[in-house]
């Protein structure tokens, strides 16, 4: 029965992974020990595991629980680092997992191989794979997903994949694509007295209020057409810099924020938008721009018939009792790597934590129940059970 099935999650085994997954402190680009400690327990519950050391210091962990054959492979996608920002020492209280990753995304993590180690346990004949990943070059700007795109590009991937973070009660078939764009305007010369510089020497910061409002006037126009599910593309200006005293004419300004587009617009459509504004200014202002433009993450979109999307939204609501909406998501995540370059459908669900990236950060063991409870149902849909 599924149900019995669903009773052996256990929440003590959860609440005791999570722990001690956020007690090693795991930085993007240095996740080596968690690795390491992660494949340990995915080879006790009894999965095949391989460390893959394409990127040294951080590798991925890739686990199967192979199934008879005739059915698709699920993989269950989890990243391993955290920004690297201290966090009090990780504790359990009033129910939740505290520390540096419990929501982003250890919780995850520890879900995910608790799903595993369950279906493992009943002997439940699988007619396709299950595929645990946990990689570690996930968090920007020290990690833009280099290790899964590797993986991806050699065919280490499922049909569909579960990402264990970022929604936990919706489920975004639409996302923003996001890339940073940092702009330089500069002058010939060194800095100079206001009244030593020669008239008609280009004005720095001029140039770069011109290209801040060039970006003013772009986002007014993406903001009149919204796109369904997630809203309008923007442009955001995060820090804009120039000079260093009151009468000194600066000889450079510097100007970075983020774009984010929609998974119809290219990058390489955003990169030539911003180098016509860049164009426009050196020849209004008589600056030069320096212009570097990270892309990030594209933007995705996934089928609402899908049979992911349909088998995990029949698990949510057989365990939650409720719908799960679909809904866009303009966060920043791994789906658009599946998506576009694997060409298989990704979908976002995970334990509801609190605090990514702030001081405090947890996730009540209730949740990382109910996601295990969650990926065990909908991996029995997937991938097909042969009946007993």
């Amino acid at each position: 029965m599924t149900s019995e099935l669903l009773g052996c999650i256990d929440a003590d085994r959860l609440q005791h992974l999570t722990l001690d997954l956020v007690r090693i402190r795991s930085y993007t680009g240095d996740t080596r020990e968690v690795a390491a400690f992660y494949a340990r327990h995915l080879e006790q519950i009894g999965l095949e595991v391989e460390v893959l050391r394409d990127f040294p210091n951080a590798p991925c962990v890739v686990a199967r629980l192979r199934g008879v054959g005739g059915g698709p492979t699920l993989e269950l996608n989890g990243h391993l680092d955290t920004v690297p920002v201290d966090h009090p020492a990780p504790y359990v209280a009033d129910g939740r997992v505290y520390g540096r990753g419990a929501a982003d995304m250890k919780g995850g993590l520890a879900a995910m191989a608790e799903a595993a180690e369950v279906i493992a346990e009943s002997g439940r004949r699988l007619k396709g794979d299950v595929l645990l990943v946990a990689h570690g070059l996930h968090e920007a700007p020290d990690g833009h997903g280099e290790d899964i795109r590797e993986l991806v590009r050699r065919g280490v991937k499922g049909d569909a994949v579960i990402i264990t973070e970022i929604s936990a009660d919706v489920l975004p078939v639409v996302g923003l694509g996001l890339s940073i764009f940092d702009a330089t305007v500069r002058r010939p010369g060194d800095a100079s007295h206001e009244l030593l510089t020669p008239p008609g020497t280009p004005h720095p910061i001029r140039g770069a209020v011109s290209l801040v409002n060039l970006m003013e006037v772009r986002h007014a126009e993406l903001a009149r057409n919204p796109l369904p599910y997630v809203g309008a593309e923007s442009y955001f200006l995060g820090t804009l810099h120039g000079g260093d005293f009151f009468n000194r004419w600066t000889n450079a300004c510097r100007v970075v924020g983020t774009r984010r587009y929609g998974p119809d617009t290219a990058f390489a459509d955003v990169e030539a938008e911003l180098r016509e504004m860049v164009g426009r200014v050196e020849a209004e202002t008589g600056c030069s721009v320096d212009l570097a433009l990270t892309r990030v993450r594209d933007g995705f979109r996934v089928a609402e018939t899908e049979p992911i999307v349909v088998a995990l939204r029949e698990a949510y609501r057989a365990v939650a009792g409720r719908e799960l909406p679909l809904v866009g998501s303009r966060m920043v995540g791994d789906a658009p790597i599946f998506i576009q370059e694997g060409g298989v459908p990704a979908v976002y669900h995970g334990p509801g934590g609190t605090g990514a990236h702030a001081d405090l950060e947890s996730v009540p063991i209730a949740e990382l129940v109910r996601a295990a409870k969650v990926y065990v149902l909908t991996t029995l849909s997937y991938v097909g059970c042969e009946s007993r």
